[in-house]
């Protein structure tokens, strides 16, 4: 007589709680807790025609029925293969950028996995299920940890000197040591749409955006500021380790980063949030490529002298050049890299 199966209540739970979240996901939850840019960019995501939430949906469902039928071995290989699945998804995750709410789905798959090995384990019908480890979990918790990692990172948020940097449409990111940034901090500082963050090309800088920031408190625009901050003496003993300095040296830290995982190593360093208004002026002062020759004058019969041809103003281009180039570089000074700041 066949022993009757037992309900795996545990997987069985986890997988209704897998279902529910999924179709809780793919009709857009109202809880906005996904915060990151995985979760824009992975929302309507889809794997031939399918989006990823119905398909976990589906997965889930159908891991709650080998749990009610009692059937470890078939429940640990459906769990398997979604695992397999989920770990190709966090390593695209990984490569692009993460998503919250793909982590959450992620735990629910690891652990009905496990709950499924357990439940195995306890048939007695696995080869030394209690020795054995998975390859395919600790790949998966790998991926899992790297992608937490790059939640974390992108909820650093950058720190600006200034007070406007949710309302600036532009970002410049400056070491106190660079005089091509001092020129333009003269030149921006004022503007209500220009945010200003400080990084550390060197120890000196902390200081001098520490003291920075006293005379901003007085009162003192930031152009004023940085050119009285350029002699500040540096901090003795224990007062260079100061919380206050070291949490001014995460910041700072921090907005260097973001510079260098963009690709740049230079500062002054801009990010524009729309269409810069300086190429909009100079489109509308600059000429026209090709302009309509001047009619001439006809010749005299009476004139002494016989008319001139007309000359060129200027060399005429090569071949192969483009006679619309500019001919001043578009940067007028950098620094950091393989230039250091002085």
């Amino acid at each position: 007589m066949n022993r009757p199966r037992d309900i795996f209540t545990g997987a069985l739970c986890i997988a209704l709680l897998g279902a529910a979240f999924c179709i809780w996901s793919a009709f857009g939850n109202d809880v906005n807790f996904c915060v990151t840019a995985g979760c824009s960019l992975y929302q309507d995501f889809t794997l031939g025609g399918i989006s990823l939430w119905w398909a976990g949906c589906v997965t889930f469902a159908l891991l709650a029925l080998t749990a009610l039928l009692g059937a470890a071995t078939l429940g640990r290989a459906v769990a398997g293969l979604a695992l397999l699945g989920d770990t190709c998804l966090l390593l695209l995750m990984a490569l692009t950028a993460p998503c919250v709410s793909c982590l959450v789905a992620a735990v629910l798959f690891a652990l009905s996995y496990l709950s499924f090995r357990q439940a195995e384990a306890r048939s007695g019908r696995g080869r030394e299920p209690r020795t054995r480890r998975s390859l395919l979990l600790w790949v998966w918790a790998a991926l899992f940890i790297v992608n937490v990692g790059a939640v974390a990172r992108s909820q650093a948020a950058l720190w600006p000197i200034t007070e406007n940097g949710d309302e600036a449409s532009v970002r410049m990111f400056f070491s106190p040591s660079c005089p091509s940034c001092r020129e333009g901090v003269a030149l921006l500082s004022g503007h209500v749409d220009v945010a200003f963050y400080p990084l550390a090309e060197n120890d000196n800088d902390i200081y001098k955006v520490a003291n920075m920031r006293r005379l901003l408190d007085t009162g003192m625009n930031l152009a004023e500021a940085l050119a009285q901050s350029q002699e500040v003496a540096r901090p003795s003993g224990l007062a260079a380790w100061s919380p206050d300095l070291l949490w001014l040296r995460f910041r700072m830290l921090r907005n260097k980063a973001h510079v260098f995982s963009s690709d740049a190593q230079t500062v002054p360093f801009f990010e524009y949030h729309g269409l810069p208004a300086m190429l909009v002026k100079q489109s509308k002062h600059s000429s026209p490529r090709s302009q309509a020759t001047p009619p001439q004058a006809p010749a005299s019969p009476f004139s002494a002298e016989p008319p001139m041809p007309d000359r060129p103003s200027a060399v005429p281009p090569q071949p192969g050049a483009d006679a619309t180039l500019p001919l001043e570089p578009q940067v007028a000074g950098q620094c950091g890299g393989p230039t250091p700041c002085p």
